[in-house]
């Protein structure tokens, strides 16, 4: 499968042109999935999963579009880790796993420090010290297409929240970042600005992202002073990704809603949005950041990107 269509700018900020590739036009590499989410480029090949069809699914440019695993545990969002391992939130193990690089999966958190189970970690980052920190909304508790069966299961948590793990997984332990911060109904994509002194996270059920301070303690890093960063036009925001030079891009029901952060406290300017066809769910650079990987409902789309670097 190859479709293409000429890609459409909602303009804001003139400059915005510049980060799309000129004659650039969105191009359809997969279709018919349930809930595509979670797109994560391991080298030249993306890989993303289907959250209600639990496979996971892969594509590159000799074999294209192809189902890479079969029962995934309604795995969701994706990151890649320093070292060039898959890590996933998973919605029906309940945990953040990670694929070593001789194809066995293993567990870096499925335990709160209080020893309760997470309620289905939905979307995952590893900071520059190797940390994974990863959001816990309840969608897989409470949708049983995303993770289990009916009836619900209750939480044992009693709230959502971000977590962190340390460097060396379930050696170091899992931190609540935001136990001490007003609840968040749904926690689902996080970014972390180049500097990593701010934490970003689309609450889908506020339809807002959120901005947090981040401070280093004796404890490891914290979270403090959350603001509302931006407000999506259309749906609701779920996955985000940031670019080098601190551009945040937020999936919506547009699309893909591209934004300045403007300093602690402030809202964020937006530049423009990329108009796509479908509701999008997530998004991802690939490494030499030329493209970006769209999983839109039912389809995934590659779009050529002009200099993100500026």
């Amino acid at each position: 499968m190859s479709e293409q269509s000429q890609v459409r700018l909602d303009v804001a900020d003139p400059a915005v042109r510049s980060l799309v590739a000129p004659g650039a036009r969105l191009k359809e590499i997969a279709s018919g999935g349930e809930w595509f989410e979670g797109p994560a480029w391991l080298g030249d090949t993306l890989v993303w999963s289907d959250v209600r069809g639990n496979r996971l699914h892969a594509w590159d440019r000799e074999r294209g579009a192809r189902t890479w695993i079969e029962e995934s545990h309604h795995q969701n969002g994706h990151t890649v880790d320093r070292e060039g391992r898959l890590v996933a939130a998973s919605h029906g193990e309940r945990a953040v796993v990670r694929r070593e690089h001789d194809g066995r999966w293993t567990t870096i958190a499925d335990f709160t420090p209080d020893w309760k189970r997470f309620n289905s970690p939905n979307d995952v980052i590893v900071s520059s010290d190797g940390a994974t920190w990863f959001t816990d909304p309840t969608f897989g508790l409470h949708q049983s297409e995303e993770g289990f069966e009916p009836p619900a299961m209750p939480s044992e948590i009693g709230g959502s929240h971000v977590f962190r793990a340390g460097p060396r997984g379930l050696r170091d332990g899992v931190r609540n970042l935001t136990a001490h911060l007003p609840a968040m109904p749904a926690p689902n994509g996080l970014a972390l600005s180049p500097d990593e002194s701010v934490l970003y996270v689309s609450d889908s059920s506020a339809n807002h992202i959120l901005g947090f301070r981040v401070r280093l303690s004796l404890d490891g890093p914290e979270l403090h002073q959350p603001w509302i960063v931006h407000r999506t036009f259309e749906g609701s925001p779920d996955g985000i990704r940031v670019d080098p030079t601190g551009r945040l891009w937020s999936s919506s029901g547009a699309g893909v809603e591209i934004l300045r952060p403007g300093l602690p406290g402030e809202r964020a300017r937006h530049l423009g949005t990329i108009l796509v066809p479908q509701v999008t769910a997530n998004l991802a650079f690939s490494p030499d950041l030329r493209r970006l990987a769209l999983t839109s409902t039912s389809s995934v789309y590659l779009l050529k990107l002009g200099d993100v670097t500026v």
